[in-house]
């Protein structure tokens, strides 16, 4: 696990910098109010949590709520992973029902499920931010998507759409029906010799996860539509079902176990008994649900925060570590998965100790020279999803502590309201408190 210096951190205890955005200060209040500091991760800098997005801090909006969604459930990543390769040999195997609606989506991208699964401490230290620093998280990616932005590395497309809303930058699928994942070194990002590049594209697109014409359609496993979204101006992700009950499907005898024919409700199918070469669906109707539709649907349901799911995790592993004769926590199953996949024959190369996520202190504008031409060995073959953060030498900025641009936009205007002490996320509407704290209203 990554840790603030100590110097760092009494400077935060004391107050030091009244232009410190989100990072670690408030974590640390939440953390003493609810007295629970020793058993939560220790807060990511700023500059840390930038190198731990990198990797997907382009990706259409919707994919980055999957993913932050399905890095709570890290076993059940590397469950998925092993299941994508016995079903490239028997196409009749189906995903395990207990598994959550976010990584049986992301099983419509198999790239992806092998990158997490890979690089399980990544997908760890993913799950431990959204679950204690869910807004700086968010904060982060929008910091690095000002600058692809300012760079020109992302731009609007036949692919994709870049736009600007309420000061966020918003990349959504230009298509109703699949996604295309941008392709970029996330290391232009950290790295201050490498060269900006603008984003490729994975060769094939993805279908949607929510799209009934997905593979693993998540529909059937959780009897519902399963669908994720980022609210960027509450800084907060949600995921769950989004009441499609007013979506009709054709269904021609699709049922394995009756006999039926006509229309029949989206959210009344049986998904595990359905034939889905036999089921039609009106694609006008289906497409009249767009990504701000489906966010709003979503948000109607409290239970679908994921702030509160990941609060709710780490409450009941935190209880699985102090009751005797309970089963062991996730983590600890964590650990022994990790001690699993570094036993057998390594398709990724790991380095000996865990990756030191500290980069040079970040200068005062968005804008950095490249120095010298990037020295950037790229490996041929199939591209994957990111890659694995190096090793860099903490190189303190001679301006002293100089804040990002976003970070510090949003820690000028923060308001009681919205980022108040102790809070996270930044919606007034809810606060979760380190530790597992009582949701308040």
């Amino acid at each position: 696990m990554l840790k603030i210096g100590a110097a760092a951190l009494a400077l935060l205890l004391a107050g030091f910098g009244s232009a410190h955005p989100v990072f670690a200060q408030e974590q640390v209040a939440a953390a003493d109010a609810s007295g629970d500091a020793a058993a939560s991760p220790e807060p990511l800098s700023a500059d840390e949590m930038e190198v731990l997005v990198a990797r997907i801090a382009l990706y259409p909006d919707e994919l980055i709520a999957v993913i932050t969604a399905a890095a709570l459930y890290p076993l059940q990543i590397v469950e998925a992973a092993r299941f994508l390769d016995r079903y490239e040999k028997d196409k009749s195997l189906k995903p395990k029902e207990s598994w959550d609606g976010s990584v049986v989506s992301l099983l419509n991208y198999p790239d992806i499920v092998k990158m997490m699964s890979d690089d399980l401490e990544w997908t760890q230290e993913l799950g431990d931010a959204i679950a204690y620093q869910q807004k700086d998280v968010l904060v982060a990616i929008q910091q690095l998507r000002d600058e692809a932005v300012a760079k020109g590395v992302i731009k609007t497309d036949d692919k994709i759409q870049v736009v600007k809303e309420n000061d966020n930058v918003i990349i959504k699928s230009a298509s109703p029906d699949v996604i295309y994942v941008p392709q970029y070194p996330p290391q232009m990002f950290y790295e201050p010799d490498y060269v900006w590049e603008p984003i490729r594209y994975y060769p094939d697109p993805y279908p949607y996860y929510w799209y009934p014409g997905a593979t693993f359609f998540a529909g059937a496993v959780t009897g519902a539509i399963w669908a994720a979204a980022v609210d960027w101006d509450d800084w907060g992700v949600w995921g769950g079902g989004w009441n499609g009950n007013d979506i009709d499907i054709d269904c021609n005898n699709c049922f394995n176990n009756r006999d039926f024919n006509g229309n029949i409700n989206i959210n009344d199918v049986d998904w595990k008994n359905v034939d889905r070469s036999k089921i039609k669906i009106d694609r006008d109707q289906f497409n009249k649900f767009d990504q701000t539709n489906i966010k709003n649907r979503i948000e109607k349901n409290g239970d679908n925060a994921i702030r509160d799911r990941a609060r709710d995790i780490k409450k009941n592993d935190k209880l699985a570590n102090r009751v005797p004769g309970k089963t062991a926590a996730t983590r600890d199953i964590r650990k022994s998965t990790l001690d699993g996949l570094k036993a057998k024959p390594a398709n990724v190369t790991r380095p000996a100790k865990p990756a030191n996520m500290q980069k040079p202190a970040a200068k005062p504008t968005a804008n950095r020279p490249a120095a010298k031409p990037a020295k950037v060995n790229r490996p041929a073959g199939k591209p994957k999803p990111a890659a694995k953060v190096d090793n860099r030498p903490k190189k303190p900025s001679g301006l002293g502590n100089v804040n990002r641009g976003k970070a510090t936009k949003v820690s000028s205007n923060r308001g009681h309201q919205s980022m108040g002490g102790g809070q996270r996320g930044g919606g007034g509407h809810k606060q979760i408190k380190r530790g597992g704290g009582g949701r308040q209203r």
